[in-house]
């Protein structure tokens, strides 16, 4: 199969998957009578969470030693993606939709206590590199709990809002009132069919970067991100498109909370989790593009203008890479 099939076999199956997996999660989040705010930052988030979290999984735990580069790019490049790149294609797709900011029916509080949530527990993980290694270990299960407590945390108050009735019938279903078993399928299968697109997108990139003579660690943190965060887009591009601005704004900050606690635990206990200039550089773009958006965001406002400036940051890092290649 040449790398063009390839790659466009996995883009065409991740868009399909996405489609069937927002509607699938819509319907889920309504069952369970959960706002918007706890079924984006939750129920969506940890779902398309998975593609990313297998590569670090692969490279620090089954991988060689040689592949340490990779795991730690990976796990750096995933945060540092949905802050920057996420958060302008929510911008982007504004202003496709033709309107100048986000509709948010309550307000932004799950999208602060994300984004602050993101801040303390990637700052501390970033730190992390200069206490010794047990420190490191004990860090990486207190990183564990915290995301344990943070989820609990929206659960509680996401299950006394009002639940939105979705807009459009179930794929599997077609008719008014879907049983639980089909939703489960249908979430089930986007899931399956999100992982296998990533796959197959991931191994295509791969294998052209690598020709191209790029880096460990500079492709696992400007390709595989790449690919592996077009399920977060995606869906929340298709939620900006229906007007359901809190599903996609938490689609994104909730996978920002899980890959600055979960995925990070695993550098610390499998890795020496000691970074290079880039590494660093790559943390600090990240922390910087996240505190840019919680800022605004505090005071109950979340501008236009900061979500396209939050690619900007990206930017930076694609001229830094430019100037040393």
């Amino acid at each position: 199969m040449s790398l063009l099939v390839l790659i466009l076999s996995g883009m065409l199956l991740i868009v399909l998957s996405a489609d069937y997996f927002t509607n699938g999660v819509e319907w889920l989040g309504s069952r369970l009578r959960l706002t918007e705010g706890a079924v984006g930052s939750f129920l969506a988030a940890l779902g398309t969470a998975l593609p990313e979290t297998l590569v670090p999984v692969v490279a620090l735990i089954f991988g060689k030693p040689e592949e340490m580069g990779i795991g730690l790019g990976a796990i750096l490049g995933a945060p540092f993606m949905l802050a920057t790149l996420g958060f302008w294609v929510l911008g982007v797709g504004l202003w496709s939709s033709r309107r100048s900011r986000l509709r948010l029916d309550a307000d932004l509080e799950p999208t602060v206590r994300d984004l602050g949530f993101f801040l303390l527990s990637f700052g501390a993980a970033v730190l992390a590199t200069f206490l010794p290694r047990p420190l490191k270990h004990g860090l990486g299960i207190g990183l564990l709990v915290g995301y344990f407590l943070h989820v609990r945390h929206l659960f509680l108050s996401g299950s006394t809002g009002e639940a939105r009735r979705p807009d459009n019938p179930l794929h599997l279903w077609g008719g008014v009132e879907p049983p639980r078993w089909v939703i489960g399928l249908q979430v089930a299968m986007a899931l399956g069919g999100l992982l296998l697109g990533a796959h197959f997108f991931v191994i295509g990139l791969q294998d052209v970067s690598q020709r191209w003579g790029w880096s460990g660690f500079l492709l696992s943190v400007m390709i595989t991100p790449l690919a592996t965060e077009l399920p977060e887009v995606l869906n929340s591009v298709i939620w900006i498109r229906r007007r359901r601005d809190q599903l996609a704004l938490g689609n994104i900050t909730g996978a920002m909370a899980f890959q600055a606690s979960v995925v990070p635990a695993l550098g610390l206990w499998f890795s020496p989790w000691a970074f290079s200039p880039w590494e660093w550089a790559t943390a600090a773009l990240a922390f910087a593009a996240a505190m840019a958006l919680w800022l605004p965001a505090r005071r109950g406002r979340l501008p236009f203008a900061n979500l396209i400036l939050s690619g900007g940051f990206y930017g930076v890092f694609l001229l830094m890479v430019s100037l040393r290649l």
